[in-house]
């Protein structure tokens, strides 16, 4: 199921390949498409603003598909590319492949063709995204639920302290080492008011 309005690259000096990619296959269901004639013009508008997807051929002069995707991963672009070969390229697809394409196009090939192989690259890509976003947030309900943990255990262990140790100075102390391992601190210190002077004064400390 595509998304309607995802934007598209087409690196392609052919006008034939590029209206059937674009006019005949593309823009009908709702995709905005941008043509480019050669790579380094599709280069700097999708360094300027990403695309979602790019198409691009093996075989256009200057820049071509193969060139676009070392450009890309240089600049630390993340945008699927979905390469136009010939028959007989096979090799250059596996090394488009190998550089990180995510899928190809031999052509000739028909619209549908082309609308089938568009929507499973940006399937799989939005699949791909969508995991990446759930593995970042589970990191942060962990990172989180480690440190309730760590407080939750720190209120336990200086409750049992404070009942447990007869001695103030190594209560104290306890208390900041406990409170500084619940917040991950490195150093603490705990410092009690004077009922007569109203000054504070250094209790314990740790580091």
């Amino acid at each position: 199921m595509k998304i309607s309005g995802e934007h598209i690259f087409v690196v392609e000096s052919d006008p034939d390949i590029s209206n059937l990619i674009s006019g005949q296959a593309l823009q009908p269901l709702g995709y905005q498409v941008t043509v480019a004639k050669d790579g380094s013009t599709a280069l700097r508008q999708a360094v300027r603003t990403p695309p979602d997807l790019l198409i691009a051929n093996l075989n256009i002069p200057g820049l071509n598909a193969k060139d676009l995707l070392v450009a890309l991963a240089s600049q630390g672009g993340n945008v699927p590319l979905i390469v136009i070969a010939e028959k007989g390229q096979e090799e250059d697809i596996l090394q488009a492949f190998r550089m990180g394409a995510s899928d190809y196009l031999h052509w000739p090939a028909r619209d549908a063709e082309v609308v089938s192989v568009v929507e499973r690259v940006l399937r799989l890509t939005h699949e791909g995204r969508a995991r990446a976003r759930l593995d970042r947030q589970l990191k942060d309900v962990n990172k989180e639920l480690k440190r309730k943990v760590n407080e939750l255990t720190a209120i336990v262990v200086i409750g049992k302290a404070v009942v447990s140790i007869t001695d103030q100075h190594r209560l104290f102390t306890k208390i900041v080492e406990e409170a500084m391992q619940a917040v991950e601190a490195d150093l603490g210190w705990l410092m009690l008011r004077e009922e007569t002077s109203k000054n504070f004064l250094l209790t314990a400390h740790c580091n």
